[in-house]
C-alpha cells in the first residue's frame, strides 16, 4: 500500500500542471544559457513563477535520468505544461526556432547587417564588417583574409538565442562544400587555376545576371577574356570598389577610378569575390558555354546579347541601349 501511495504521489508531482495559465495565451519563454546545470535551470523556472524549487527540479531531472541531457536554447513553456513535459522539452532540445534568409549576390556587409537585425539572433560579432570578417576567418580557419564570397545564400533555421557566429559558421561550411563539388565537376573550358579564383568568377557572374539561360554564356565571355589577357570590364566590380559612394548611377569617370577591383583598369580577376554567389552562379563559373563571345550587353528584357567582335557589340549597344539603328544579326549558338 505504501508503495502504491508513493507511486501515486510521484505521478501527481511529475504530471500536475506547473506552468500557470497566461492571459494572452502565449506561455513563458525560458532562456537556458549554454552550460546550465539542472539546479540553475530550476532557479530560472522558479524565477519565472513556476511552483518548484531549484533543488526539486534537479532531483526530478536526476530521477528521470535526464540531468545530463538538458540543452541550452529558448523554450516556450505552454500553460498547463507539467514537470515531465518541461524535462522532455529540454532534454530533446525542442527549442523555439527562427529562420533567416541570405540572398544571392549580397556582400558580407549586407549579410552581417541583415543577420544582426534578426530578433532571435544573439549578437557576438561587431557591426564593422572588417572586424567581424577577421573574427569569422580566424574562428573557421579560412585561408583568406576576409570571408567575402564564402557565405552560401540560403534560408537557415536556428534555435532562438543562437549566435551570429554559429549561423555564419554553417553558411561558410556549406559554401565550402558546394564550391568543392562545383570545382570537381568543372569543364575543360575553365581558364582559372584554383577553386578560389572560380569563387571570385562566380561572384561576378552572380552580380552580372540573374537570368538562368545567360549565366553560362556570361561565364564563357569572362573565361574567354581571361584566356587572352583581356580586361574583364565588369561594372559590378567597379560598383563594389565604390562602396557606399555608389549612388545607383555608374558614370564613365567611375570606370577610371584607381582600384584593384576596377576590372576596366586592371587585367585579370579582382583580389577577392565581390559578393556571395549562390549554387547556380558557382556551377556556371565552372561550366562556361562553348562560345567565342567576348562581349555582352543587356537587352532591357533581363537577357543579354552576346558578340564575338567589337563591331557587332557596338551595333548591339546602339540598338539595345541607345535605341539607334536596326537590330544586330542573330546570335551564333554553340
Amino acid at each position: 500500500m505504501a508503495g502504491l501511495l508513493a507511486a501515486a504521489t510521484a505521478w501527481f508531482w511529475f504530471s500536475r500542471p506547473l506552468v500557470p495559465p497566461a492571459r494572452d495565451g502565449t506561455g513563458i519563454e525560458l532562456v537556458i544559457p549554454a552550460g546550465s546545470a539542472a539546479p540553475a535551470i530550476g532557479f530560472l523556472l522558479a524565477d519565472a513563477g513556476l511552483d518548484i524549487t531549484p533543488q526539486g527540479f534537479a532531483r526530478a531531472a536526476r530521477v528521470l535520468e535526464l540531468h545530463t541531457q538538458l540543452r541550452a536554447g529558448v523554450y516556450l513553456l505552454q500553460p498547463g505544461d507539467s514537470l515531465r513535459t518541461i524535462l522532455q522539452k529540454l532534454s530533446r532540445g525542442q527549442a523555439l526556432q527562427d529562420s533567416v534568409t541570405l540572398i544571392e549576390g549580397w556582400t558580407f556587409q549586407q549579410v552581417l547587417k541583415h543577420l544582426h537585425a534578426q530578433p532571435g539572433i544573439r549578437v557576438t560579432l561587431p557591426s564593422d564588417p572588417e572586424l567581424a570578417g577577421a573574427i569569422l576567418v580566424e574562428a573557421i580557419g579560412l585561408p583568406v583574409p576576409h570571408p567575402e564570397g564564402w557565405i552560401f545564400p540560403d534560408t537557415y533555421f536556428f534555435d532562438r538565442g543562437n549566435s551570429d557566429l554559429a549561423v555564419l559558421r554553417r553558411a561558410v561550411r556549406l559554401q565550402q562544400r558546394v564550391l568543392a563539388e562545383a570545382w570537381e565537376a568543372r569543364n575543360q573550358r575553365v581558364s582559372v587555376g584554383t577553386a578560389y579564383e572560380a569563387l571570385i568568377m562566380a561572384s561576378i557572374i552572380e552580380r552580372e545576371t540573374q537570368v538562368e539561360q545567360d549565366r553560362n554564356r556570361v561565364s564563357a565571355v569572362f573565361h574567354n577574356r581571361l584566356r587572352i589577357s583581356m580586361p574583364l570590364q565588369s561594372d559590378p566590380t567597379v560598383i563594389y570598389a565604390m562602396g557606399a559612394s555608389f549612388d545607383g548611377n555608374l558614370r564613365k569617370q567611375d570606370l577610371r577610378m584607381p582600384s584593384v577591383f576596377n576590372t576596366y583598369r586592371v587585367k585579370g580577376l579582382p583580389p577577392t569575390p565581390i559578393a556571395n554567389p549562390g549554387r547556380a552562379a558557382l556551377v556556371a563559373a565552372m561550366s562556361p558555354d562553348p562560345i567565342k563571345a567576348l562581349y555582352f550587353v543587356a537587352k532591357g528584357t533581363g537577357h543579354s546579347y552576346f558578340s564575338e567582335t567589337l563591331e557587332r557589340h557596338n551595333h548591339a549597344v546602339n540598338f539595345y541601349q541607345r535605341r539607334i539603328g536596326g537590330p544586330p544579326p542573330a546570335e551564333a549558338t554553340p
